[in-house]
């Protein structure tokens, strides 16, 4: 019953991220401070929260400027790590990469279908050809924006469960 706080955070971000491809700071930003507050009177302790906030955001940061993850998928993340700590933050960034790339290309095929991947190949082999670059057109999985949210979401519920169920851990 302890986690009840993280899943209702995570079905939130989950539903505003697809509803709208915005996880909004106010959400994430004041979950950090109720998962340090949590730890510092229920949980691990505030060490526990601050490691995996400055942990969390030493690894997303790079991806932040990098430009592959929006902003709000990195706070979702900081807040991410602030409740579970480093260690279950790391399998849920890992099981969000693998739950990522499917759902990623199922949201993308819902959106521009198999006429969108054609447009999407198709264009790359013309900038392979001519060695020049080739905006993607709106109709194409590469000018898509998904939301990424969601599998940072599952991710951090399946390494959540995982880790309370003690079937697997990645990190001990």
């Amino acid at each position: 019953m302890e986690q009840l706080p993280l899943i209702l955070f995570l079905m939130a971000a989950c539903w505003m991220d697809l509803a709208r491809q915005k996880i909004p700071n106010w959400l994430t930003l004041s979950f950090i401070p109720l998962a340090l507050a949590f730890h510092a009177f229920v949980g691990e302790g505030p060490a526990f929260a601050l490691t995996g906030l400055v942990y969390s955001f030493i690894i997303l940061f790079p991806f932040f400027v990098l430009r592959i993850l929006a902003g709000g998928d990195v706070k979702l993340g900081m807040a991410i790590a602030t409740f579970v700590g480093w260690q279950v933050f790391l399998e849920a960034l890992l099981y969000g990469l693998m739950i990522g790339l499917p759902l990623v290309l199922i949201l993308a095929w819902r959106r521009v279908g198999w006429q969108g991947f054609k447009t999407t190949f198709s264009r790359y082999g013309i900038i392979l050809g001519s060695r020049r670059y080739l905006a993607p057109a709106e109709n194409e999985v590469a000018g898509l924006k998904v939301p990424y949210g969601p599998a940072l979401a599952l991710g951090a519920a399946l390494a959540v469960v995982l880790n309370e169920l003690q079937l697997f851990t990645l990190v001990s």
